[in-house]
């Protein structure tokens, strides 16, 4: 943003410079004009088309530095929102923090569970049916580590925090997985490590980043409550082409945003 205005002011300083040229050529020309009375017709003529066609160019400049101007104080309606799993803080790169929370989802050995993990408030406002009871309900569970070195806990079984975050300067994010760089033009939010469910329970999952430097949510517990799991990931040689990969190694993944 701030080399974009730059950018723009520069324009604007190139079309002040342009404008007070041609005034002072106008004055000039004036100047002759008066000071010399032999001057034909035709030419005086000659004179005042080329003056018109000045003060034409005049206000098409002094229109495109207003508009260069109000861009700049235009507020921005850019912003993009992302999710940092394994914390509660969002990094300090121009990014605001919307509300941290507690990871979850669905139960891993649930058939039907959704595979998406989900950051959830730490204050939920409940809706006027919020007793009514149905026989086959959707259910919410907290998230835990299931992986002590991987994402450096004291032991497995820690309960998992998240941030939802906000900047307001970019406009779009991504999770790259298995790189631990963004690619040129886009800045980094933060990297980790990818993070699923274990590939050979029942419940689907999704792939997630989670920081490289994790916390366990302030609170929970350490005992094995299940719910919405955190493993590793590694690659697998076969269908993934090795190399570039390499077979059973961990995955890092980063965000990127622009």
């Amino acid at each position: 943003m701030e080399n974009k205005l730059k950018k723009q002011q520069e324009q604007v300083d190139k079309h002040q410079v342009m404008i007070t040229a041609l005034i002072q050529q106008q004055h000039q020309k004036a100047q002759r004009l008066t000071q010399n009375a032999t001057i034909p017709l035709s030419a005086i003529d000659d004179i005042d088309n080329q003056l018109r066609k000045q003060q034409e160019q005049i206000d098409k400049q002094q229109t495109s530095i207003t508009s260069l101007h109000q861009k700049q104080q235009t507020p921005t309606s850019k912003g993009v929102v992302y999710v940092r799993w394994g914390r509660m803080d969002c990094p300090g790169n121009t990014t605001e923090l919307v509300y941290s929370g507690y990871a979850g989802g669905s139960h891993y050995s649930n058939k039907g569970a959704a595979a998406e993990y989900v950051c959830l408030p730490p204050d939920p406002s409940w809706g006027p049916k919020q007793n009514i009871r149905a026989q086959q309900p959707g259910l919410m569970y907290g998230a835990e580590y299931e992986d002590d070195i991987l994402f450096n806990v004291k032991d497995r079984n820690r309960d998992v925090p998240c941030a939802v975050c906000r900047s307001s300067i970019q406009s779009t994010s991504i999770m790259i997985p298995a790189r631990s760089t963004c690619y040129p033009g886009w800045d980094a939010a933060y990297h980790g490590y990818l993070a699923s469910g274990y590939y050979n329970q029942p419940a689907a999952s999704q792939y997630v980043c989670v920081d490289q430097e994790p916390q366990t949510l302030l609170g929970g517990g350490s005992s094995n409550d299940e719910g919405k799991l955190f493993f590793q990931v590694r690659a697998k040689c076969g269908s993934l082409k090795c190399p570039p990969y390499e077979d059973d190694k961990v995955l890092s993944c980063v965000v990127c945003m622009k």
